[in-house]
């Protein structure tokens, strides 16, 4: 046994487990390699300029707040961005806090290969004390949010398979709507 080429072989395996050094070729395929805040960084900047080119911003949340932008029609917006799971079809939506006061929250969920959306009116967090668990409940979707860690009250996160998002083509004439 050639104890060098068996420690190659371990190696080459792992890198493929780990998707390094994969194909670059979407056109969105080095999300992949941002971690979180990273990832969320982008897609608040992202949405800032889509926002900015429908109504005026007044607060871009730099300062945190309780949204992350402020528009001069009077709408606080909360930003979330995902990119989509490596080994199934969900997005998981972090750092979502209930109490929070915004109008609508947008969830951002980014493919190598597409972008996709959903937006959620304030309204649609729901608090069921029978089950004494917060809720989205928009049409047809309800998902629990559950907690980021045991025992924190305040942070959730939410996961949303990938047919529950939208296609970005959407986006702007949906955004005006709320907006």
């Amino acid at each position: 046994m050639n104890l060098e080429e068996k420690f190659v072989e371990i190696i080459e395996r792992k890198h493929r487990e780990l998707n390094l050094g994969k194909d670059y070729s979407q056109k969105f395929s080095k999300i992949r390699d941002f971690e979180a805040n990273a990832i969320g960084q982008i897609g608040e900047e992202y949405l800032k300029l889509v926002i900015n080119s429908i109504s005026e911003i007044i607060d871009d949340g730099v300062i945190h707040n309780e949204y992350d932008i402020l528009t001069k029609s009077g709408k606080y917006i909360e930003i979330k961005t995902a990119r989509k799971g490596r080994k199934n079809n969900t997005f998981q939506f972090n750092g979502i806090n209930p109490r929070y006061n915004y109008d609508f929250m947008i969830c951002l969920g980014i493919c190598e290969d597409k972008i996709l959306y959903r937006i959620f009116q304030k309204a649609e967090i729901q608090y069921i004390h029978k089950d004494r668990h917060y809720y989205i409940i928009q049409n047809d979707l309800k998902r629990q949010l559950v907690q980021m860690n045991p025992d924190n009250h305040v942070n959730f996160k939410l996961t949303i398979n990938i047919i529950d998002l939208f296609d970005i083509s959407n986006f702007i004439e949906e955004l005006n709507k709320s907006l």
